[in-house]
């Protein structure tokens, strides 16, 4: 019964809250693409020809990587706070029949973990497709051509995009429970 509940709170918050869901998935895509270009066949081939200006991109990297955490720590946190509002009553209800505060926060952890992993799993291969279509165009205008492309794909890309996103979620999701857990008691 509590696994239902969490499945369909779930399904229900991904449908109310598109827009978001639809952020995470392009967050998602962005990070993989911004992670996985020091790999892709048309930068090692720039960097040959233009090494400084390359290596000067390259460094610059982490600063957008961790930039766009941050942006990306602040919209879960605010459409977090949305949805914990629009939700306070349902979670009272929770508690009056019983529920305690610690399955409560259980139940929407495991909420959160779902769709996190359900944007993962959605997002990463798109991603994967998405930063291909834009090395085979950037190989054209490159004069690389398609014959010289060769299919790329970065799994350290993937394991930082997976891990920045869900620590991201995690950290909104434990300050936005302390600050309802302070407001409750």
């Amino acid at each position: 019964m509590f696994y239902k509940l969490i499945l369909r709170n779930s399904a229900r918050s991904r449908k109310e809250n598109g827009l978001f869901f639809s952020s995470l998935l392009i967050s998602i895509i962005a990070f993989y693409i911004i992670l996985s270009l020091p790999r892709q066949d048309v930068m090692l081939f720039l960097k040959r020809m233009e090494s400084h200006a390359v290596d000067r991109l390259m460094t610059m990297i982490p600063v957008v990587f961790c930039v766009t955490l941050f942006l990306l720590f602040f919209l879960i946190y605010y459409a977090g706070k949305y949805q914990m509002d629009r939700r306070r009553h349902e979670f009272g209800v929770y508690l009056m029949m019983g529920m305690r505060r610690r399955k409560l926060f259980a139940m929407l952890l495991a909420e959160d973990l779902g769709g996190s992993l359900l944007a993962l799993v959605l997002g990463i291969p798109a991603a994967v497709l998405l930063a291909e279509l834009i090395s085979l165009v950037t190989a054209r205008f490159v004069g690389l051509g398609i014959i010289g492309h060769r299919f790329t794909f970065s799994p350290e890309a993937v394991l930082g995009t997976a891990v920045g996103f869900l620590l991201i979620k995690l950290g909104a999701f434990l300050v936005l429970s302390g600050r309802i857990a302070a407001q409750e008691t």
